[in-house]
């Protein structure tokens, strides 16, 4: 009898939690993932190998997670993107265009398409980006999609919204829910940018895994948001984690900087008329789960 053999996926930015979260979930037998770092330790390969042609031989798909900032870090050191992520982004495209593999770019929904002014962003809408992180992703939106054109690279850009669900480091500058859990259930208070109005869009991990399942799968090509359809206030966040924690939430506000997103709205419509996926975790019971897992360590 003939065996199946594994599909091979490259994992780039491997040391990332949201990475370690997407290698667990695609493992044998049907997946052998390898992780690639910037640099090489047990467990991880050199990101820079990835520029040679021939290290895609027999590669099916290359999930690139890789970026060297965030929101609020590519303010603090503008410029960063252009000199290391965008410069390995064009290099790994040129490497991909021999063998040809899927090649699936994470890009970032609210920060590309600025503020979504009361009505949800599509695909089609133009990229409208207030800070120096979303301005970089849409640069290299731009080098994804040349390439695809001009070598007919099977690639697809997946506009993110923000996933939670999943255990972040305190002192990441990033992500509302947990610092909120966290918050309330070590009693410390939660310093807010803004006076808590300005509406994210959150979707729960699983639910992003099983929608990257489907684009891996079917190896969908173009551009898609991959949010849960709806957006919440930080107040209503806020409200959910007392609720589900049974614990008040003392806050303190700071300006929000100019760069933050304050409507981020994506419209969910085109990834799940190409593939049937449906978001299955609403917010409520997403931060219930959330909060319980904290709970329980």
């Amino acid at each position: 009898m003939t065996s199946v053999q594994p599909k091979r996926l490259l994992v780039t930015g491997g040391r990332g939690r949201l990475a370690a979260l997407v290698a667990d979930h695609f493992r044998a037998p049907a997946y052998a993932v390898r992780l690639y770092s910037r640099s090489a330790d047990p467990g991880f390969h050199p990101l820079a190998a990835l520029t040679r042609p021939d290290h895609f031989a027999a590669t099916d798909t290359v999930l690139h997670l890789a970026w060297s900032t965030l929101p609020a870090t590519s303010e603090q050191n503008p410029g960063l993107e252009q000199q290391h992520d965008l410069p390995l982004l064009a290099r790994l495209l040129e490497a991909c265009t021999a063998r040809r593999p899927h090649f699936v770019f994470f890009s970032s929904g609210g920060a590309v398409y600025g503020n979504a002014s009361s009505r949800p962003s599509h695909e089609d809408d133009p990229g409208r980006p207030i800070g120096c992180y979303g301005r970089a992703k849409l640069a290299a939106e731009q080098l994804v999609t040349e390439a695809a054109a001009r070598h007919g690279l099977p690639c697809t850009i997946l506009r993110l919204a923000n996933p939670y669900g999943y255990p972040l480091p305190s002192g990441r500058v990033q992500g509302v829910i947990p610092h909120a859990i966290r918050a309330a259930v070590e009693g410390r208070p939660l310093t807010l940018w803004g006076d808590g109005h300005a509406r994210k869009d959150f979707i729960y991990y699983t639910d992003f895994l099983s929608a990257l399942d489907e684009v891996v799968a079917r190896r969908l090509t173009g551009t898609y948001n991959l949010g849960a359809g709806e957006s919440h206030s930080v107040h209503e966040i806020i409200a959910l984690v007392e609720k589900h924690t049974g614990r008040k939430i003392t806050t303190t506000m700071t300006p929000a900087p100019a760069w933050d997103v304050q409507d981020s709205r994506l419209s969910n419509e085109r990834l799940i008329t190409a593939t049937g996926w449906q978001p299955q975790v609403a917010l409520d019971e997403g931060i219930r789960r959330s909060a319980a897992g904290y709970l329980d360590r």
